[in-house]
């Protein structure tokens, strides 16, 4: 595929990318056979849902699957419960989803306090590209004695498309400079609701459309009172629901999507430095008869950059109160990197890197009666045991990177973000009617303080949403009411593909072992 002009192989969905738009409504049961044609394992990962009794479904090789082996399916099989909004699904073996294995997810709610409110609704999935594969950028990033940072793209990418200077791609490369740029149609003084996801590997995007300011009323399935703004920042792993009213005159106007270079840290020793990507991601907002190409002008920035959006756009549309009360469990972690004693990169969590059991993940072991507390050093977990209890995570930053941190199986309500030298202080929680999301961004050198109920047995990561950051190791594993956990019956076809992926791997090592004897052999 040619996503952005420059042709390299791609992770498809059903032939796609990014993958087909699933959709369902609340309460729905979806039932989904993903079939692994990849040549290498695989998992699928449903981003924002919270898996309520099948935390097997989850998709996190090392802890709730083993990963799929090729030529294999597996059926997830899960219900949307009582949630509603905008999320995504992807990859969560090694950075498949950076090379395309990734969607969108809606699910709708016939109470939608906003239903009325627009005519119609577009997807817009945000997304930095790579022209190497991550293949090729992991091990060099791997490489002992890296100091640069994380890889740069060559181009950002609205649902899928981009365009690159093809005057930059290696000789003999299949490029294209006009790649067409996405367009999406509205009726003039019609209203359109628009979904927006930010399935990078790393940037944040700052999303607008000239002339055309947004309304803000969703974020992660969280229905937020209504405010106005001209540019939207979205972290890696984050959602939003914005509604544009095009009351503008009949014309084309520019969409932006935009990698914020302020955001991506770069130096001469950093993969892919000097790349040749524009910044500015572009689309076509085309009211119904217009005929002339987009003139329209940027609005100025409304926004702190490398930030979260204003926490007073993040409003409940109705007050959370539920994690004002006792908290039950008081976990603390301090984030950095480090170095291995290969000189490899390590990011850590408490001084360790999370490294993932595939062959054996932490549900397995829970359900075998393992105590959560006899769980290898380097699987980062944590054990909270109070059922209905209220979790604290207080996590210090200790390094100058941000780092959008995402939790599986649950949202959280934010008591304290701060800057370097900002330290929490609990006077200062918004307890009453905090902001609630399954993402946030820990500043750089800050602190981060959330709370959330453990009302849902399972093994599940917290983790920096930077792939890179997930491919050197930060990542925790929270082992959530384990008791109730280990009397839950894991399907066979889950249970299953540990057995598969063991055959596949030793299969695997007897044909490797043969080649070399083969080469051997030769020699003689």
């Amino acid at each position: 595929m040619s996503p952005d002009g420059f042709e390299r192989p791609v992770w498809s969905v059903n032939g796609q990318h990014p993958g087909p738009l699933i959709q369902a409504n609340k309460g729905d049961r979806l039932v989904i056979n993903v079939t692994n044609h990849f040549d290498d394992p695989a998992t699928v990962h449903w981003h924002g849902m919270f898996q309520h009794g099948t935390n097997w479904y989850d998709g996190v090789p090392g802890q709730t699957q083993c990963p799929i082996p090729n030529d294999v399916s597996l059926v997830y099989n899960f219900s949307t419960t009582d949630q509603h909004g905008t999320y995504w699904y992807h990859s969560h073996f090694f950075a498949q989803y950076v090379d395309g294995l990734r969607g969108s997810l809606v699910i709708h709610d016939p109470d939608d306090p906003y239903l009325k409110q627009y005519d119609f609704e577009y997807l817009v999935m945000l997304s930095d590209w790579h022209h190497n594969t991550t293949g090729v950028l992991l091990p060099l990033q791997d490489a002992p004695g890296y100091s640069g940072f994380r890889p740069i793209p060559d181009s950002p990418l609205i649902s899928g498309l981009g365009r690159y200077n093809c005057t930059a791609a290696p000789p003999g490369s299949k490029c294209n400079s006009d790649q067409p740029l996405p367009v999406y149609n509205v009726k003039k003084n019609k209203k359109y609701r628009f979904r927006i996801i930010n399935s990078a590997a790393d940037g944040v995007f700052v999303f607008s459309i000239d002339q055309h300011k947004l309304k803000v009323i969703e974020s992660e399935g969280i229905y937020l009172k209504p405010t106005i703004i001209k540019k939207l920042p979205v972290a890696v792993g984050q959602r939003y629901s914005v509604i544009v009213d095009a009351n503008q005159p009949v014309g084309n106007y520019f969409i932006r999507g935009t990698l914020d270079k302020r955001c991506t840290p770069n130096d001469n020793a950093t993969i892919n430095f000097n790349s040749a990507i524009d910044w500015d991601g572009l689309g076509i907002l085309h009211y119904e008869g217009a005929k002339n190409s987009p003139n329209s002008k940027e609005f100025d920035d409304d926004f702190t950059p490398c930030r979260d959006l204003d926490k007073k756009h993040l409003k409940p549309i109705k007050p959370i109160t539920k994690y004002d009360g006792h908290v039950t469990d008081f976990v603390n972690i301090t984030i950095t990197f480090g170095a291995d004693k290969n000189q490899r990169l390590e990011a850590l969590i408490n001084n360790s890197s999370y490294v993932p059991q595939l062959n054996d993940p932490t549900i397995n072991k829970i359900t075998r009666d393992i105590a959560a507390k006899d769980l290898p050093k380097d699987q980062n977990s944590v054990i909270l045991n109070h059922n209905g209890g209220i979790a604290e995570i207080y996590v210090k930053n200790d390094n100058n990177a941000d780092h959008p941190f995402h939790m599986h199986g649950h949202v959280f309500a934010i008591m304290f973000v701060g800057e370097k030298g900002d330290v929490p202080d609990e006077s200062k929680y918004n307890k009453k009617n905090p902001v609630v999301r399954d993402t946030v961004t820990i500043p750089g050198n800050g602190f981060l303080v959330i709370r959330f109920i453990t009302d849902n047995p399972g093994v599940w990561a917290f983790h920096c949403h930077i792939e890179w950051h997930v491919e050197i190791g930060m990542v925790l594993g929270i082992i959530e009411l384990q008791d109730t956990l280990k009397k839950e019956t894991i399907p066979e076809d889950v249970v299953a593909l540990c057995l598969e992926h063991d055959l596949q791997k030793r299969t695997t090592r007897k044909m490797l072992n043969a080649i070399v004897i083969n080469e051997i052999r030769s020699d003689d």
